[in-house]
Order: C-alpha cells, then structure tokens, then sequence
C-alpha cells in the first residue's frame, strides 16, 4: 500500500458545512454529530475500497451486518491498514464519549469526570501539534478546556478522514482464488 498524499485536500465545502453545525452546538449535540460525522466516513472509505457488492443489498454493512457500527468499521479500518494505530484509539476514545452521551440522562459535560478524561486520553494522541493548539485556539477558544480539545480532534479527524475517502483506491492486485480454475477447462 502507499503512503497517503498530504496533498489530498477533502471538500472543504461539505468539512465547512458540517464545521458551522458541529462548533456552536452543545457538548451532547457535538459528540453525537461528531461521532456520527466520523462513523459516516469509515462507511465510505471502507466501501470504497473493498470490491463491491454482487446484490442490491451489502451484507457487510446494511442493517444488523458486521460492519454496520462504529467500532466494527473502526477495526476493520486499521486492520487494512487504512488508518494507523493512534487513529483507532482516537475512534474508540470517540466512541466512548459518544455511548456515554447517548446513555447519559442529562448533566452531559465533556469536562467532568470519565468524559474529561477520555478527552484528556484522545488529546494526548495528538501530541504537541501545533495545528492542534492553533485550531483550539482559532475555532473554540469560546469553549471550555476539554469542550475545545474535543471539538478539535474531532475537526481533524473529519478533515483526515474526508481526505482518506478522497485517496481511497478499491483493492486490486490480488489474484482471487476461484471455484474452476481457468486451466481446468484446458484439460
């Protein structure tokens, strides 16, 4: 497999559209449209570079299949090789937060208790990257310390990933293995 182009630019026209929604929402409506941002994008990549379907019908992904939910799609992702072993944690870390917010009542907070520190977990796996603190900075320095971090490594996630999907190339170069070889009928 190659190494991905850093040149590879995703629409930013549909990145700003979903950018205007996700940073003035509330920390439960971030997380939940974040995540389910980022869940979209897997689906896409994903089915972009396996070989399609024979039937109208995906069995791999639509409805109860194995790869129709955020954590299936998360692993199958870095097992390809598609994203790296960093990204997947970020995923999961993501994840995490979202299951918390949707099973959560009310008093959803990305600042308080296992939700800050998951955030403090994802953050991490940015390291000290200046575009990090440049867009926390740029974009939501309105919101408090985790509510930013969060919003920002959910930004670049959805920026890598919409470029990932831009990259993409179906899988080739492997010779299926089928039911009649083709010198069986030579013989």
């Amino acid at each position: 497999m190659t190494e991905p182009k850093d040149e590879v630019l995703p629409d930013l026209a549909e990145f700003d559209e979903f950018f205007s929604e996700f940073e003035g929402e509330s920390d439960r409506a971030a997380v939940i449209l974040g995540a389910a941002r980022l869940d979209i994008l897997l689906d896409q990549l994903l089915r972009m570079h396996l070989l399609p379907t024979t039937e109208s019908h995906d069995e791999l992904f639509d409805g109860d299949a194995p790869l129709s939910t955020f954590h299936a799609r998360s692993l199958l992702a870095y097992r390809l090789g598609l994203i790296d072993v960093n990204f997947v944690k970020a995923l999961h870390l993501t994840r995490k937060i979202r299951n918390a917010f949707a099973h959560e009542g009310t008093g959803c907070d990305l600042n308080k208790g296992g939700n800050r520190d998951r955030v403090k977990e994802l953050k991490k796996l940015f390291g000290h990257d200046a575009k990090f603190k440049e867009w926390t900075e740029m974009f939501f320095k309105g919101k408090p310390g985790c509510s930013s971090d969060f919003r920002t490594a959910l930004a670049i996630m959805t920026l890598r990933l919409e470029g990932a999907v831009g990259d993409i190339t179906q899988i080739s170069g492997y010779k299926p293995w089928s039911v009649v070889p083709p010198d069986w009928e030579k013989k």
